[in-house]
């Protein structure tokens, strides 16, 4: 703070400031706005319009207009204002009149969503209210379409034999696989989309698939391969093929088998690849083709209609990828495997015709997938040699190069918490395999993997040391799962020397100076990660929750349905509830009903919720034995729609919108059913010391466990469980649970995943022994796992044994 003589000397000074340097700075300002108002007053009369007269003048609609351009440039006219509004750039329709192809592209809504290439944009569909709807995938808008469609002609006759042998060997290598016939078959084989014309015309069938090709998926893929069930087709290697061709070219390849108008045609038995291009070429010509087509070969009718209508002709190479095919006569596999195997002509070909028979056709394909993996062989030896060469020319030379060659090393862990931990196994029994389980007997694909690794370990033990080993047994055997490499594997084996001489035996019955001892890492390596392609599915989906209830669940009616009520009123009609009231026996007319307190809470809330979906009771009499789960299912699914989505439920589950929400995009009607894996919680008398006991669950180790075999909780679509259920018999259904059953049906995806927003109240298992051994047993495991982890089991222990000693000694004082 300045002090008040220091204070009025610097006022004095300031004060006392030379006027000259004033003057000679601001001198300059004043001159110039001196002369800058006096030329703005001579210059105001001489203006022939102010702002004032300007606005005058203007249209008042033609300014409002421009205020809500907000545009300072000259307001357009009254036509042209919609050009300052948002607008959707889309290709201009073509006249379907004049374009049969893009009258038939709107017809189609399938125009491909996964896959490779370009193609023409989608318009988006206009919903109601002016508002546009767009795709949910920009594949779908943008127009790319999927690899390869396969069109495969057959015959009533040859359906159940060569078709099914095309669709087990081809099918699953390619995007889309549609078999025609031309006449109705008895006996349809299950799992194949097959297309009946019924019209018994065969020589016209081409001119019939190209009309239902072109109507269904004639936007959807890049490429059409068009064969008779006759031919045997490496499939791989003809996506292979395509995936190499730009998608810009017009493609007619195929094998060459005669001439019409002075140009070759392609013979269906050995495969016909079309490209989308020359498919709408085709498109526009279909009038043409059913008039001009009537020869009573497939392949000259199919020929003459692409020939006509791309006007090019047929052949087995473009640029430098070629279509090889191989065709044989009389072909007997046994007696002529052995003379072809050597033609190199025979082993590159793509495409083998006519097939004999079924069994041929089998054969052929196990023949080419040894040369397959022969080749693969090859391909990963040449590889370690190339790495090993390059490896001096890398940092580390040699010494850089991790084993097995050209798989990761493996994963360093930052610190103690990413430790990957080894488990120990012996032949028969695994330990400590996770955090709950000390000893687990081997069995399924654990026992399968574990014979596997020794029979392959004896294997290369023999080819380097000149087969002298026999196995005796495993030592010891460790194996980890690193998630850069794959599964890893230790062993240490016992094994018989056979170049040693014999000695007595010893006590166990074999010779002591011949067993050997060897030690052995494995690696089995991860595969290709491949993205599988799933429907999209929404989030509006309702979701009909069914519930069997107990009498002895009465403590957790009043939570359930209070969570439940909260939830359906923010989802309004997305949510249902359905209650199964489980009965010993009905209660007869005034006779107290023990569910009398939840039917009065249910009446309560529905309502309360005067605008949601009213809860639905049913009563069903156990009689005091085990029941399926199948048939509660069967007290709904018979009152419900195909397309109704079914959750079941168990009163002690939390609620929670994120939960429900992945049961939606997880189930997938036709195709994927879900089974969440949900955090239950310990017996809380066990995991805490004073009461009151938490009313939320927490989440960690110590209150709780993800409950792996747990399988009530399961979402469905109807439809999906009754043709599950149908294929199986009432002895199957009766012995296993709607999971089981799903499994064993075996045509839908089960997906069994820890989902982290399912938590479970602690509760009680009631295992009935009526109930099929395998689910009593599992019940039973379960009922000791989901009481409290090992360490707060031996500590009740404990203090139980402590208060028994301190009553003892109590009681022996008196």
């Amino acid at each position: 703070m300045l002090k008040p003589w220091r204070l009025y000397r610097t006022v004095v000074r300031w004060t006392s400031l030379d006027t000259r340097c004033l003057s000679r700075s601001l001198l300059p300002v004043l001159v110039g706005l001196c002369l800058g108002m006096t030329v703005s007053m001579m210059y105001a009369p001489f203006s022939e319009d102010s702002c004032e007269t300007y606005l005058a003048n203007q249209d008042p609609q033609k300014m409002v207009n421009l205020r809500n351009t907000k545009s300072v440039a000259d307001p357009p006219a009254q036509d042209d204002l919609s050009m300052f509004e948002p607008r959707l750039l889309v290709p201009r329709a073509a006249d379907p009149a004049k374009d049969p192809a893009v009258a038939l592209s709107a017809n189609n809504p399938a125009a491909g969503s996964n896959g490779g290439g370009g193609g023409t944009k989608v318009k988006p569909e206009a919903k109601s209210g002016g508002k546009f709807f767009r795709p949910k995938f920009a594949a779908t808008e943008l127009g790319i379409r999927q690899k390869l469609f396969v069109a495969v002609l057959s015959s009533r006759d040859t359906l159940n034999t060569l078709a099914v042998a095309v669709n087990r060997t081809l099918a699953h290598y390619v995007t889309k696989t549609v078999y025609f016939i031309d006449q109705k078959s008895a006996n349809v084989p299950a799992g194949m989309v097959i297309v009946n014309f019924a019209d018994g015309y065969n020589h016209l069938l081409p001119v019939n698939v190209f009309k239902y090709v072109i109507k269904k998926y004639g936007r959807g893929y890049d490429y059409y391969l068009f064969i008779t069930d006759k031919a045997y087709v490496r499939a791989e290697r003809v996506h292979e093929l395509v995936s190499h061709i730009s998608v810009s070219r017009h493609v007619h390849m195929g094998a060459p088998k005669g001439v019409e108008a002075g140009k070759p045609y392609c013979s269906l038995d050995g495969g016909v690849i079309l490209s989308q291009s020359v498919l709408t070429r085709v498109n526009a010509s279909l009038k043409w083709c059913s008039e001009n087509c009537h020869h009573l070969d497939q392949s000259l009718n199919f020929g003459k209609c692409v020939l006509f209508a791309s006007n090019m002709h047929c052949s087995n190479a473009l640029e430098k990828n070629i279509y090889e095919t191989y065709s044989l006569k009389e072909f007997d596999y046994d007696k002529d495997i052995l003379a072809l195997r050597e033609q190199t002509d025979f082993n590159k070909s793509l495409a083998v015709f006519p097939m004999p028979n079924d069994i041929t056709h089998y054969k052929l394909h196990r023949y080419f997938c040894e040369v397959e993996l022969n080749s693969t062989r090859h391909q990963i030896e040449t590889m370690k040699k190339d790495i090993l060469y390059m490896s001096q020319y890398a940092p580390g030379g040699r010494d850089s190069v991790s084993w097995p060659i050209g798989v990761p090393e493996p994963y360093k862990p930052k610190n103690r918490f990413d430790v990957i931990r080894w488990d120990y196994f012996t032949e028969t029994h695994i330990f400590f395999q996770d955090d709950f389980t000390n000893v687990k007997e081997l069995i399924g694909a654990d026992k399968l993997d574990i014979q596997d690794i020794i029979k392959v370990s004896m294997e290369r033990l023999n080819e380097k040391h000149n087969n002298k080993f026999l196995y005796s047994y495993l030592i010891n055997g460790y194996r980890r799962f690193d998630p850069q490499r794959g599964m890893e594997y230790v062993m240490d084996l016992a094994l018989e020397d056979t170049t040693l001489p014999p000695q007595e035996k010893t006590i166990e019955g074999s010779y002591k100076n011949q067993i050997v001892e060897k030690r052995v890492f494995l690696v089995r390596p991860l595969g290709e990660v491949e993205v599988v392609p799933m429907p999209y599915v929404t989030e509006s989906t309702r979701i009909y929750l069914v519930l069997p209830v107990l009498a002895s669940d009465a403590d957790s009616w009043g939570l359930f349905l209070e969570t439940y009520s909260a939830l359906q009123a923010k989802s309004e009609d997305s949510l249902a509830l359905i209650m199964i009231f489980m009965y010993e026996q009905l209660p007869k007319a005034g006779e107290n009903d023990v569910f009398s307190a939840l039917k009065s809470m249910v009446g309560f809330y529905n309502d309360k919720n005067e605008n949601g979906v009213k809860t639905s009771t049913i009563s069903f009499a156990t009689n005091g034995t085990y029941v399926p789960e199948y048939r509660i299912i069967d007290l709904v699914s018979e009152h419900l729609s195909d397309d109704s989505l079914i959750l079941t439920c168990t009163m002690g589950m939390q609620l929670n919108q994120e939960m429900l929400n992945r049961v939606r995009i997880n189930t997938v009607i036709g195709w994927q059913v879900f089974f969440p894996v949900g955090f239950w919680q310990f017996k809380p008398n066990l995991i805490y010391d004073k009461k009151p006991y938490p009313t939320e669950i927490e989440f960690n180790s110590k209150t709780g466990h993800y409950d792996v075999l747990s399988y009530e909780h399961g979402s469905f679509y109807n439809s999906d469980y009754k043709e599950a259920r149908r294929s199986l018999t009432p002895a199957h259904l009766a012995s296993c649970d709607v999971y089981e059953m799903f499994v064993k049906h075996g045509t839908l995806h089960v997906f069994r995943a820890v989902e982290p927003e399912f938590k479970h109240f602690y509760m009680q298992l009631e295992c009935m022994p009526s109930s099929p051994t395998a689910l009593y047993e599992r019940c039973m495991e379960r009922k000791s796992l989901n009481l409290a982890t090992r360490a707060q089991l031996a500590k009740r222990i404990f203090q139980y044994k402590a208060k028994q000693s301190a009553a003892d000694n109590a009681h022996s004082q008196h």
